[in-house]
């Protein structure tokens, strides 16, 4: 985990319930208010998001492999996004 500078040692899988969890024990991540906006502490991060949206986040951007545009070569997190692009 590279969350707050990555002094944390816990591994992390993909799974976002897991990565909720996780921020929960390990870093103090309080349950509740899901809609209140919240900054991703991960090391080089700092992208601010809905609360609810930061295992997502977490797990499709800094956990995930990245998936490629083949026409200009941009990189992105998600499948979706990329079809969008």
């Amino acid at each position: 985990c590279r969350w707050s500078g990555g002094s944390c040692i816990s591994p992390l899988t993909v799974d976002k319930s897991e990565v909720s969890r996780h921020l929960q024990i390990h870093h103090g991540v309080k349950i509740g208010g899901d809609k209140d906006k919240m900054t991703c502490n991960w090391d080089g991060c700092g992208k601010e998001m809905k609360k609810e949206s930061i295992s997502r986040h977490i797990v499709a951007v800094h956990l995930s492999n990245k998936t490629e545009c083949g026409s200009c070569g941009k990189q992105f997190a998600r499948l979706d996004s990329k079809l969008r692009h």
